[in-house]
């Protein structure tokens, strides 16, 4: 019995000190977890918040862009406007049909310029934009029916500019009106 009693006295005390060792690396390991937790939570909130910000600021370039595309599109409706368009145009000493071509040609290189734009306007806004310059173009071809080709330059003009749009509705005018309620809406 002495044996078993000099074991069990020698058991006792190391059973204590695993027991002691094993509450406290059980503390540890729940603090350990804990720790993690909450790095992982941390990481996943700043993870969060980068893409929120890349998000805000991919945004914000879009708006711009967005912006941007109603104002060139405003643009080239002014500048294609028979006012506007025949005096840039315009040379001295140049005949009816010199004058036809080289306003459709403008017509259609501001138009081509401008055709990336279509992206960022709603399909409504952008069939009135297409419209208006198919119509330019139908009024200059027009006025070139009604003049000789060899005529001077400023008959060719003065009758685009009588003629112009008087007798039906602006298709400039309300391919910007779109465009300006779209503006007020979107912006």
């Amino acid at each position: 019995m002495s044996k078993v009693l000099i074991i069990a006295t020698m058991m006792i005390p190391a059973l204590l000190i695993v027991w002691v060792v094993y509450i406290m690396m059980r503390h540890f390991l729940k603090q350990n977890l804990r720790q993690m937790e909450f790095l992982n939570k941390e990481q996943e909130l700043l993870r969060l918040r980068l893409e929120i910000d890349r998000k805000n600021q991919s945004d914000k370039a879009g708006l711009a862009m967005r912006f941007q595309a109603y104002e060139r599109l405003a643009l080239f409706l002014e500048r294609i406007n028979p006012v506007n368009l025949i005096p840039r145009v315009m040379a001295a000493g140049r005949t009816a049909g010199w004058l036809q071509a080289s306003l459709l040609k403008t017509i259609r290189d501001e138009y081509e310029h401008n055709l990336s734009q279509q992206l960022y306007i709603s399909d409504a806004s952008w069939l009135l934009v297409k419209k208006a310059k198919e119509e330019v173009a139908s009024l200059v071809n027009l006025v070139a029916s009604k003049v000789k080709s060899d005529d001077e330059a400023a008959k060719f003009a003065g009758e685009m500019l009588t003629l112009g749009f008087a007798a039906k509705e602006n298709p400039i005018e309300k391919a910007l009106s779109s465009l300006k309620d779209e503006v007020r809406k979107e912006f």
